[in-house]
């Protein structure tokens, strides 16, 4: 089943991308194949085209319109699961190395945007981190000690910009960002084309042999 016809919906998921892919239908050859046109695909096909190799996006349903159309369009380098998790799974090198990925990747969206002039409206912001009720506070000193061990600036807040919450302590993690998911895809499809890249739409991969 395609995720673009799952029942979940957003606020930006209308947004065109690239509404005019046809399906594969011929042979071609090329450097790359990317599969899947979420904002993992068209990232990696962006810098593949940027290098002058041939590229072709290929996508079992719309072109940009499969789960990064769902998301929540925040962009942090804080740790889903926690970087106390991270650290007890993987070890404090890696949790490091994780961290310094993602924020790295916050700075080439911020990059892209400015250089190909894509208006999807980023702009840097606070993260905060607080627990829900009935959950251990406990996991706010947990996170900040291993955010600090990760290398991440953090810091300590009472109450969160949300109504009630205004006593509530927390973890405050600066110059995060925000965007328009979509018409940052969009973006980055124009300059994969202009880059001589090609998308295809509702074609399915269903087998890959290496050579």
């Amino acid at each position: 089943m395609n995720v673009s016809r799952e029942k979940s919906t957003s606020l930006w998921m209308r947004t065109k991308v690239l509404d005019d892919a046809p399906a594969l239908n011929r042979g071609e050859k090329v450097d790359v194949v990317v599969v899947g046109s979420g904002i993992a695909g068209m990232s990696v096909a962006y810098e593949l085209a940027k290098a002058g190799k041939a590229v072709v996006v290929i996508d079992r349903g719309p072109i940009g319109k499969g789960m990064t159309s769902r998301t929540t369009a925040h962009l942090t380098a804080q740790c889903d699961d926690g970087f106390h998790q991270l650290i007890s799974r993987r070890g404090e090198e890696t949790a490091k190395l994780w961290y310094q990925s993602q924020a790295a990747c916050i700075d080439r969206i911020e990059a892209n945007v400015k250089d190909l002039g894509i208006d999807c409206d980023f702009r840097r912001l606070d993260g905060h981190l607080f627990h829900a009720p009935g959950t251990d506070p406990g996991i706010i000193d947990q996170e900040f000690d291993a955010t600090k061990k990760v290398g991440m600036p953090i810091a300590r807040e009472k109450g969160v910009p949300l109504r009630t919450h205004e006593e509530t302590p927390s973890l405050r993690y600066p110059n995060q960002a925000t965007f328009h998911p979509l018409k940052y895809l969009a973006g980055l499809a124009a300059a994969i084309r202009k880059g001589g890249g090609r998308f295809y739409a509702e074609t399915t991969v269903d087998h890959i042999e290496e050579d």
